[in-house]
């Protein structure tokens, strides 16, 4: 087998038929590199699947075990530690938490403005076409604005199987 190495010292771009096999290898390349990360989603979603049915079906019965085994051991600690895992009581707090923002916000404008924010958000399009304005005007670059020069770029793309 060839090293990328030696096939450079072999192997040129000079015309259209050399230029076609570079751009086959690396749409190959990149076609297989999709392949291979679908199949990997989709064996991780397979993996997860079946952790979430064992901990459905198991759950409850390992938290039993695991209270009643530190019963056993006497109480002392909350924490039980196995070869293949840590298992943790812990207690946790009463709180309150905000679980749907849209409601919670229509209330507070309408009944505890005390609780409302002011809120300031930019007008992107707003601020790049003044940007624009004043750079052609005066030469000022405004505050948080890049300009980037005009330039060419070459990029290769290759048609994923699903824009067919």
């Amino acid at each position: 087998m060839q090293t990328i190495e030696q096939e450079r010292e072999a192997f040129h771009i000079t015309d259209e038929s050399s230029a076609l096999w570079y751009l086959r290898k690396l749409a190959n390349i990149e076609a297989e590199a999709r392949r291979v990360k679908r199949q990997a989603e989709s064996m991780i979603a397979a993996l997860n699947s079946e952790a979430e049915s064992l901990k459905r079906v198991y759950a409850g019965e390992l938290e039993h075990w695991a209270r009643e085994e530190l019963k056993r051991k006497g109480n002392r600690r909350k924490t039980l530690h196995t070869l293949q895992g840590t298992l943790r009581f812990r207690h946790v707090a009463a709180r309150l938490a905000i679980e749907e923002d849209t409601s919670a916000t229509q209330y507070a404008v309408e009944s505890l403005a005390e609780c409302v924010a002011t809120k300031y958000e930019l007008n992107r399009a707003a601020y790049l076409e003044e940007a624009r304005k004043r750079l052609e005007e005066t030469g000022e670059l405004l505050p948080g604005v890049q300009f980037a020069p005009e330039r060419e770029t070459f990029t290769v793309s290759f048609a994923s199987p699903e824009d067919n």
